[in-house]
């Protein structure tokens, strides 16, 4: 849980976060055209 403390983020908030991310990245895998910089996006958006 301490993952959770350093990202101030409840179990289910953390859950639903990375299962829609999940999703996003499952389609992307199956066609490379949708969600082209999803990832990346991301990424810079966390730091």
């Amino acid at each position: 849980m301490k993952h959770l403390e350093e990202n101030n983020t409840t179990y289910k908030s953390h859950w639903l976060r990375a299962m829609s991310m999940s999703v996003t990245l499952f389609i992307h895998a199956w066609i490379p055209s949708l969600f082209p910089t999803y990832a990346s996006d991301k990424m810079k958006s966390e730091s």
